[in-house]
């Protein structure tokens, strides 16, 4: 199982991290790390991983094309040309199309929602429709071969859903209990409809600056 996951500067980590653990799990799993050069890519947390890829020599046709997401970073992707071609390259190619949070947006302004159900943060994730998806509420959202996941901490979901997707409930139930997978928020604030109006409001205010939606405006989805 080749497993190309896309790293960009300035991803959330937890984004890559979290899914990348679960797909390791994947038989004869083997993975790439891409960017557009090889080396250091630092994360939004100051934890950098290694590109031991570049857009030039990475894997054509891999199996699995795993994109994360960001806030401020990943909006600036949404114009990168360059950054769209190549997932939309390798994604025309991929026999699965997965991402977490945000990073949906890039996939969809690549043209690969374009028809498809799909999940994303819950800031944005309306904005999906203006690539031709449509935007889903789940945590975990499997469209033929597109693999979505909510924000951040659906990433252990989406990994999880994944391989009980493709191997079977019951491998699926088994890399559950040995992940311990079993969240217990602490707050119990973790999505919009949970969180009081005060909370809802402050996160929408802090968000409004680090994903500025109307940027949205300028961002074509690619033709492929």
């Amino acid at each position: 199982m080749k497993v190309l996951a896309f790293a960009f500067p300035g991803f959330t980590f937890v984004d890559l991290a979290g899914p990348m653990q679960a797909f390791s799990m994947l038989p004869d799993y083997e993975v790439q790390v891409v960017w557009k050069e090889r080396g250091s890519v630092m994360s939004d947390c100051g934890i950098a991983v290694t590109a031991s890829h570049d857009f030039d020599n990475s894997w054509s046709e891999p199996d699995l094309l795993f994109v994360p997401g960001n806030t401020t970073a990943l909006f600036d992707l949404l114009e990168d040309e360059e950054t769209l071609r190549f997932l939309a390259t390798r994604g025309e190619k991929a026999q699965w199309i997965s991402s977490v949070c945000s990073g949906s947006l890039l996939l969809g302004a690549a043209g690969l929602l374009d028809g498809y159900r799909a999940a994303s943060y819950w800031f944005v994730r309306d904005e999906l429709a203006r690539f031709g998806a449509t935007p889903v509420e789940d945590r975990v959202v499997i469209d033929r071969n597109r693999l979505t996941g909510g924000g951040m901490t659906a990433g252990i979901d989406l990994g999880l859903a994944v391989l009980g997707h493709l191997m079977g409930e019951e491998k699926g139930k088994l890399f559950e209990l040995l992940f311990e997978y079993a969240p217990q928020p602490p707050y119990g604030t973790g999505r919009p409809e949970l969180a009081s109006r005060e909370t809802l409001e402050s996160a929408r205010a802090l968000l409004r600056h680090l994903m500025p939606v109307d940027r949205l405006d300028r961002v074509k989805m690619l033709s492929r």
